[in-house]
């Protein structure tokens, strides 16, 4: 699987992350299979070789790019667990994670990478494999692994995996296809604290469930 680079000497965090900005347009507004990595260069302002000393391809770049993404809505495995760590009850952390969720499923660039990935992946499945991998599989695995700990030895790892597709699933209803089709607009703060706290309940129940089987 392609990664950033992480070997060799230290490089410029600003020319990465405009590298990482420059990319993210070029991949919303060009697709996928039409950006390269002179075009990246090009738009960041530096070379293709600084290009390639801070990721070796054009898939990690993209992963890179969707992982940015997520962690600007808290959604990367160091602040969750960073969450729990700090003592937050299992619902706390499902409202928080929930919250950021929804906030990021209706991010206008989160839904514009959606429909992108939704056009190329017909003919480019490898895209929308790697768009799985770095947003949706990364942030349910996270989840996953924040219930388990809840469950403190009494919740298998299979049923966690589950409850962190269920509460997913819950979340995204019909509210993100409905966001796909530019038919629903923006839940308020309001009206995502009731959508958020509701999903919440129905996970805790089965969450308590579980865990005394």
């Amino acid at each position: 699987m392609a990664t950033t680079k992480k070997q060799g000497r230290p490089k410029s965090e600003e020319k990465y992350h405009l590298i990482l900005h420059a990319a993210s347009c070029l991949f919303l507004k060009e697709g996928f299979a039409n950006t390269s990595m002179d075009t990246v260069a090009k738009a960041s302002g530096v070379s293709k070789q600084t290009v390639y000393s801070h990721f070796d391809s054009k898939d990690a770049l993209f992963k890179a790019a969707i992982t940015s993404k997520c962690r600007s809505y808290q959604l990367d495995t160091q602040q969750l667990v960073s969450s729990t760590a700090h003592a937050l009850s299992l619902t706390d952390c499902l409202i928080k994670v929930g919250s950021q969720f929804m906030r990021l499923l209706q991010d206008p660039e989160a839904i514009a990478i959606f429909r992108v990935i939704i056009a190329e992946a017909v003919h480019s499945p490898h895209v929308a494999t790697l768009f799985y991998q770095a947003g949706p599989e990364a942030s349910l695995e996270t989840l996953s692994n924040v219930i388990e700990k809840f469950g403190e030895g009494n919740l298998d790892r299979h049923i966690a995996q589950q409850l962190a597709v269920d509460y997913c699933a819950l979340l995204k209803g019909e509210f993100h296809t409905m966001m796909l089709c530019g038919i629903q607009s923006p839940l308020s703060d309001i009206e995502i604290d009731a959508h958020v706290r509701r999903a919440a309940e129905k996970i805790l129940l089965l969450f308590t469930h579980y865990s005394r089987r």
